[in-house]
């Protein structure tokens, strides 16, 4: 059987997936992200069966270096990724959303065509770590606090532009004696609703579809529905559609010959070093990775001037 790997990589977690020849999900996880390359080992480890990969691609913020790593096939951006896994699934859907760690992405799409799209990447006010420090800071886990916010028997209104602001308005909350029900309520409506500015000039059609590990908390996507005043599907496999839709597009690529490096992956050490180079006047800062010692490749390298650190540590390898 012939399979393709998909893996999102993001700042708080990383996702994999397998599809077969068919398209259909054979295996899936989601991490979190405790190193980069220690949590990607874990999920190809997971993942890892007796298939023939035939092809890897990788999304995400992390996708460039983990691209390199793994000797991924395709290397796109989450918008793309996402859309793909979503239109794989609900072809007729108009609005498409996510909220990840580290930013919010929001996809607009006509007829399986992605239109526009918008990301907030300024403030945490409206991204899922954002929540996950309130719950922190409470002593609830993110797991539970869907279930507790629903609870809630009293509307409170939090800032929902700035994080630092709504968090100070929900210690001065808690010393009021407001019910922890009603806050974490209230803080999903100031996420959702910081979200929502990124809709300004936009005209938002159903099917909705919400997706992403945030998509798991049935308080936001309660807030959601209040918001729009429309009904939100949640995928089955929200948590990693971003994974999927990087699989289907490398399945659609079919390379003729995959990079991937193979399960020999996991029997290898890596290290990797930062180094600031002087070829130009920006001194990109290049991350150099290195396997069993031998030079593999860099990222961070913004002109060509700067590519003969590259090829000092290639004369390195060659020589080692």
């Amino acid at each position: 059987m012939r399979t393709y790997i998909g893996l999102d990589i993001g700042s708080v977690s990383v996702k994999l997936a397998k599809i077969d020849e068919f398209g259909r999900l054979v295996k899936s996880i989601y991490l979190r992200n405790c190193g980069l390359i220690e949590t990607v080992m874990e999920g190809m480890e997971y993942i890892s069966d007796d298939s023939e990969v035939a092809g890897v691609g990788v999304t995400g913020s992390g996708r460039k270096f983990v691209g390199m790593l793994v000797g991924a096939d395709l290397v796109k951006t989450e918008i793309l990724a996402h859309t793909f896994g979503t239109l794989s699934y609900y072809p007729d859907v108009r609005t498409l959303m996510d909220i990840g760690g580290e930013d919010s992405k929001l996809m607009i799409l006509n007829n399986g065509i992605l239109e526009d799209f918008r990301l907030n990447s300024i403030c945490s006010a409206g991204t899922g770590s954002f929540l996950e420090s309130i719950a922190s800071r409470m002593g609830i886990r993110i797991e539970d606090v869907g279930d507790i916010a629903l609870n809630s028997r009293q509307r409170l209104d939090f800032p929902s532009k700035c994080g630092v602001f709504t968090q100070s308005a929900v210690v001065s909350k808690k010393n009021t004696g407001a019910s922890k029900e009603d806050i974490l309520m209230g803080v999903c409506r100031s996420l959702v609703s910081n979200y929502l500015t990124m809709t300004k000039g936009t005209n938002l059609k159903p099917p909705f579809v919400f997706q992403g590990a945030t998509a798991k908390n049935s308080a936001i996507v309660a807030a959601f529905e209040e918001g729009l005043d429309h009904e939100i599907i949640v995928p089955e496999y929200c948590d990693v559609m971003g994974a999927i839709g990087i699989s289907i597009m490398t399945k659609r690529l079919n390379p003729a010959q995959t990079n991937f490096k193979g399960n020999s992956l996991l029997d290898k050490d890596y290290r990797t070093k930062t180094e600031i180079a002087d070829g130009c006047a920006n001194h990109c800062e290049l991350t150099v990775l290195f396997e069993n010692d031998q030079y593999v490749g860099c990222i961070g390298n913004k002109c060509d001037k700067c590519a003969s650190i590259e090829h000092r540590h290639q004369e390195v390898s060659r020589c080692a």
